[in-house]
């Protein structure tokens, strides 16, 4: 299911989500295809929707973190609308460093990924502008995540 969601977000066919999927998390950040869609993300576009996207992260959060914590004994996460945003947006600024986002998340359950990733990315619906173009990012930026570990 999370290779058909992902698929839809990021304009693929579910196949190519698929393939990827069967790789680890690092093979996939070396993947010239994966690669190839992350190039293509309009950086400057996504830095101008940062304060909507912030702005519906905002509004979900609180929850999201609470079923983290309650479900998966998730605590201390540092996860705030603020930081979401500029992890992504920094990550397409320095696409280099976009295999730290697996290291950073590396005690998070890969069933917790699996489970919530569709409703992170659907928190991005409030967007009333730039909603495609976030959601397509935040779909590529944690297909990696949803994969297994090394």
């Amino acid at each position: 299911m999370i290779a058909e969601v992902l698929a839809q977000y990021i304009g693929v066919e579910k196949r190519k989500v698929e393939r990827l999927l069967a790789l680890k998390q690092e093979q996939i950040y070396e993947d010239p295809e994966y690669q190839a869609w992350i190039s293509k993300l309009n950086v400057d576009r996504l830095n101008s929707f940062l304060p909507l996207a912030r702005a519906a992260y905002e509004k979900h959060l609180a929850t999201f973190t609470e079923h983290l914590r309650t479900k998966y004994n998730m605590v201390n996460t540092p996860m705030s609308a603020f930081t979401l945003g500029n992890w992504l947006v920094g990550f397409l600024h320095y696409p280099s460093q976009i295999s730290e986002l697996a290291r950073l998340h590396r005690r998070l359950p890969r069933q917790a990924v699996l489970e919530m990733l569709p409703e992170m990315i659907a928190m991005l619906d409030d967007m009333p502008e730039g909603r495609a173009e976030w959601q397509q990012a935040f779909a590529l930026m944690a297909l990696p995540l949803a994969a297994e570990r090394s």
